[in-house]
């Protein structure tokens, strides 16, 4: 069973009697929006994203909830923000309160990461519903629980303590308030609560990525005038937003975390039941975790012009959330990916021996047209798509009809141009050197600069030019004669193509290589071959 039914099924099972009353099921996931949205993100809102696709597939009545947060201090200046010194003195203000540094693009600082985010996912088609985070304080959706949590903030402490072992003082309040004074959020600590108001002083030294400026006041904590710190924010907003089903991040789930911190809190202090939880494992670039407040790896919008949106849906899905996706751009990953797309096709359609309807699903579930039906196409592989556009003397289109052995689809012709516009990308930005190929044109053949061969190298290569001159000039009759003169001499592989890789390439390996000869002039082929049996 694909990972996603079985927890459909758990989601059936738990949920019921909200099910069979038609109650819409709440899904919910976040980002705060301090810089761009990192890749590993991504992985939560695809999650959430299909559990809602089947769920709507199945006829359940449910809304995935995306939280822009942008009402969390600004408490760190990302690394592609241009004149970082302008942007020192926000620091620590709420972060819908920093000017946009592209007005153009956006009104507001977080909402330039936001919108940035919102077109990575538009391209997925995944049933979606955004929101910002400081309305909904403006508007007073978080008075019940601002006053519940103040007035339980005693154990609100007792709780961070038995579970973190996380010790706050005796007069330390789950609230922080924006200085009335200075505007900032993330240097203030309330120091009192008498049920309608509270006291605070924004401190100077309270954190060390802002500086307060000393003021103390009171004010209603209600309406937006303050904020819940994270990890009670968070079970706040399961009962605010009345949240079914929520997944978190490894680190979050770990024991003593801060989803089990917020299980108690939302039970015992908001009187509400936590929502189902599917952790999900880290999203690995190079073999190191994603982070996105040190700026490591790649940002979803980066990684999506890497990958069609189907083939980013299969990284996000091939594997059960609780196991870690490792992704290297500048590796094999992303043809492997368009290669284990097409094998899910091959199965889908019943091109292989043994069939395996999860992998059918899988190949179903990443369509962008999910839940219709998915198209049976031909499709190039990336590899050798990714070779072709490198060479000058191919047309990609007249290769790619001769390797079907019939003329493409527009569906087809579609799906060829998108791989080749891929490859491209990939071949700019990242891709290693073992597929990046510079073809010698007949101008640039040097026979002088061929590495030297032994004697029977060069009777090899005679026999090779001698049969190669009688031979219908047809990818498949070339390989022949190649591997049929190896098989004779009793030669190995690489002491015959290698050689010939040299003639093209200046490189000992390739491509299959009678299919490449036979893309190029019989004449020129035989011109270099023979200068191998001088």
């Amino acid at each position: 069973m694909q990972w996603v039914d079985s927890i459909i099924g758990e989601i059936e099972k738990r949920f019921a009697a909200e099910i069979k009353a038609k109650q819409p099921l709440i899904l919910r996931d976040e980002k705060t929006l301090s810089g761009r949205v990192h890749i590993g993100s991504l992985r939560g809102i695809v999650i959430h994203g299909i559990i809602a696709q089947v769920l709507q597939e199945k006829g359940i009545v449910c809304d995935f909830l995306f939280e822009l947060n942008d009402f969390d201090p600004m408490d760190e200046l990302p690394a592609t923000l241009e004149r970082r010194d302008e942007w020192k003195q926000y620091m620590g203000q709420p972060l819908f309160t920093v000017p946009s540094p592209d007005p153009n693009v956006a009104e507001n600082y977080p909402l330039v990461f936001g919108n940035e985010l919102k077109d990575v996912v538009h391209a997925l088609k995944l049933p979606i519903t955004y929101y910002p985070l400081a309305p909904l304080y403006k508007e007073g959706k978080f008075n019940e629980v601002i006053h519940d949590a103040l007035e339980h903030a005693a154990e609100i402490r007792a709780i961070y303590r038995e579970v973190s072992g996380s010790q706050k003082p005796d007069d330390w309040y789950p609230l922080q308030v924006i200085c009335e004074k200075c505007g900032k959020v993330g240097t203030t600590q309330v120091t009192g609560w008498n049920g309608k108001e509270v006291t605070y002083m924004c401190k100077k030294d309270l954190v060390k990525w802002a500086q307060g400026c000393g003021h103390s006041g009171t004010v209603s904590p209600f309406d937006g005038h303050a904020k819940l710190p994270w990890k009670v924010e968070w079970p706040a907003k399961w009962k605010v937003m009345n949240v079914k089903i929520e997944g978190a991040g490894k680190d979050h789930s770990a024991a003593g975390g801060s989803r089990d911190i917020g299980r108690r809190i939302v039970e015992e202090i908001f009187q509400y039941p936590e929502p189902l939880n599917i952790p999900y494992e880290f999203f690995n670039i190079g073999g190191k975790k994603m982070s996105a407040s040190k700026g490591l790896g790649a940002s979803a919008k980066e990684v999506s012009d890497l990958l069609p949106p189907k083939i980013l849906k299969l990284l996000m899905i091939r594997k059960q959330p609780n196991q870690p996706i490792d992704f290297e751009p500048e590796g094999v990953t992303i043809p492997q990916l368009f290669d284990e797309y097409d094998r899910l096709a091959d199965y889908t359609f019943g091109r292989s021996e043994k069939p395996e309807p999860d992998f059918a699903r899988t190949f179903a579930l990443t369509q962008t047209d999910f839940p219709k039906q998915p198209k049976d196409l031909w499709h190039m592989r990336f590899s050798l798509v990714a070779f072709i556009v490198q060479m000058p003397h191919l047309d990609l289109l007249k290769e790619a009809a001769q390797a079907k052995g019939s003329s493409l689809s527009e569906a087809e012709k579609s799906d060829l141009q998108e791989r080749a516009d891929y490859a491209r990308r990939w071949l700019t930005a990242c891709a290693p050197d073992q597929f990046r190929f510079t073809f010698v044109e007949a101008a640039d053949f040097d026979p002088e600069n061929l590495p030297a061969i032994s004697a029977a190298q060069k009777k090899a290569f005679g026999t090779i030019h001698q049969r190669l001159q009688e031979t219908m000039w047809k990818g498949e009759e070339v390989h022949k004669v190649l591997h049929a003169v190896k098989t004779e001499l009793n030669m190995p592989p690489k002491e015959i193509f290698a050689p010939l890789y040299q003639l093209f390439f200046k490189r000992d390996d390739g491509p299959q290589m009678g299919w490449l000869l036979s893309t190029l002039s019989k004449e020129e082929v035989l011109k270099r071959i023979h200068t191998y049996t001088a």
